[in-house]
């Protein structure tokens, strides 16, 4: 963006545009100095004010670029300086600029134009997708069309849901974007809804893994649609996705949501609240490469707190077993998960009390179903820390009608793997927890 700037005998600066981009191609803006005759011949020097400091620069042919180390804060403070050699004739009185990180150097707000070329995006994938499903080619019509499409589209089964998981073309058409798509949030929506029956239900969407790997922003104000049944994301690179305190943000807006998952989730603070209170969510899905990164202590406190809280017909929690070593304190993890069957914790890793009392299912979970995967109960068993002589005791509470699953299941050591697998013939679940892991059973 070329910035005119008259400049007026009596000192003054006048520019064309007082507030600057600091973002583009160049991460910079022009200068053009229109000089009055009186003024013209001499050499054009600058200065810049920031808090960093004085920047001092030379003036070529009227015009220039200002650099990015002067583009740092939210306001620069600039002066014009003509000399004779060295010697100093005239000085401008400074003006400031006001720096906006929204525009970059074309004058361009990088806000819409995100927005535009995102909703372009979206239109030219619908398009696609709707071009297999109907077998025409829409690769090219517009929203409204597309839309009038997808609402007349057959429904795929009887409870009315729109079944786009093998649709593998949708997976990795939102990798560029910086922004939740729209098909997951619902800003174009595909309710199938007849005028003449306002009750009808509307179409719920399952949808095929989005690599959603460069989206910035996914926290409790990022909604999924209600028309959403199944989805899943990556949220590596969404840092406000995962800050602490986020309560229920897979709850609002997300009526209809029963299958959820999630990778990158290595990159969290905190699972403090984070799936709070969901509705109608039966299934999570967690994947972490490597590593959780906690930040504070104080994120590493509440790491697990109130995690699953109210989630009444979670049944399960897939993925990657969970790695409970990040904190020692589970208060409400599983408060109110009176559905819960399926869940898988790391080996080795649950050092803290455990409250599972509200999980009256955990025993249809598989048991001794493999070595590789020996059930609910046993990774219980499994996920408890090493016990030695003179370690303090961890409770872990369980429902009564899974205490006496505790007390029948029988397991023994597998030497090779250190973990104990299911066997008709070893000691009880319940001893292993008592006698070898330290735990009183509440």
């Amino acid at each position: 963006m070329i910035n005119k700037i008259t400049v007026s005998e009596k000192r003054g600066l006048f520019p064309e545009y007082s507030s600057l981009g600091t973002i583009g191609e160049k991460n910079a803006t022009t200068l053009l100095f229109l000089l009055p005759s009186s003024l013209q011949g001499y050499s054009e020097n600058i200065v810049c004010e920031t808090a960093q400091g004085s920047f001092n620069y030379t003036v070529s042919n009227d015009t220039f670029d200002l650099p990015s180390e002067v583009l740092t804060d939210s306001t620069l403070k600039l002066q014009l300086v003509l000399k004779d050699g060295d010697k100093v004739i005239w000085k401008s009185i400074p003006y400031t600029f006001t720096l906006n990180p929204t525009l970059d150097d074309s004058g361009e707000n990088v806000v819409v134009k995100a927005k535009s070329e995102q909703r372009e995006a979206d239109r030219t994938e619908l398009g696609e997708t709707l071009s297999d499903l109907t077998g025409q080619d829409l690769k090219k019509s517009d929203w409204d069309e597309l839309i009038d499409i997808a609402n007349e589209l057959p429904l795929k089964t009887e409870q009315n849901v729109l079944d786009l998981t093998n649709y593998s073309a949708l997976t990795y058409a939102f990798e560029h974007l910086t922004r939740a798509p729209s098909l997951l949030t619902g800003e174009y929506k595909l309710d199938k809804e007849e005028p003449d029956v306002p009750e009808s239900a509307k179409v719920l969407i399952k949808l095929p893994y989005l690599n959603t790997r460069n989206v910035k922003i996914f926290d409790t104000n990022t909604p999924i649609s209600d028309s959403i049944e199944e989805c899943s994301f990556d949220i590596s690179s969404s840092p406000n996705a995962n800050a602490r305190y986020n309560f229920g943000m897979f709850q609002k807006g997300r009526a209809n949501l029963r299958k959820l998952g999630l990778t990158g989730v290595e990159h969290i603070n905190s699972l403090d609240s984070m799936f709070n209170n969901s509705p109608v969510l039966e299934e999570i899905a967690l994947y972490v490469d490597g590593e959780f990164i906690v930040p504070t202590e104080s994120y590493r406190t509440n790491f697990y707190r109130d995690a699953f809280v109210g989630c009444r017909r979670l049944k399960n929690i897939v993925g990657d077993p969970l790695d409970m070593s990040v904190t020692t304190t589970y208060p409400s993890t599983f408060k109110y998960c009176q559905s819960l069957q399926y869940v898988r914790f790391k080996p080795k890793t649950i050092n803290g009390n455990l409250d599972l009392s509200d999980c009256s299912r955990l025993m249809k979970g598989k048991y001794g179903a493999n070595t590789d995967d020996p059930g609910t109960l046993l990774s219980i068993v499994n996920g408890v820390r090493e016990y030695n002589s003179g370690m303090g005791q961890i409770t872990i509470k369980f429902s009564i009608f899974v205490k006496d699953y505790l007390t029948s299941w029988r397991c023994e050591l597998n030497p090779e793997t250190g973990l104990y697998v299911a066997s008709t013939q070893g000691v009880t679940l319940a001893t292993v927890l008592t006698n070898n892991k330290g735990v009183i059973i509440a």
